[in-house]
């Protein structure tokens, strides 16, 4: 495999996440679990990779594919809300 594929593959996770994080109809859980399972994923994709490409590099990948972003972002915004009583 090379970067090019790499770099489809973060892509299509980050659109994935984009879906997650900003879907109107799921709970903050439901979000939460969506992207929990992506990172895993991520995680297990990293592992796999790196045996495809010495070249590989696991933080650039987990990093593009942007899912601890939006999950920290997540968890910031359920905390404001439950600070501020909403």
């Amino acid at each position: 495999m090379t970067k090019k594929h790499f770099d489809k593959i973060a892509k299509d996770i980050n659109e994935r996440a984009l879906v997650i994080f900003h879907s109107e109809e799921s709970s903050y859980t439901e979000k939460w679990y969506g992207l929990f399972t992506l990172y895993h994923l991520i995680n297990d994709l990293c592992s796999s990779f790196s045996q495809f490409n010495e070249n590989f590099s696991a933080g650039t990948f987990i990093k593009a594919c942007g899912v601890n972003k939006l999950k920290l972002e997540l968890e910031r915004e359920q905390a404001t809300r439950i600070a501020t009583g909403i």
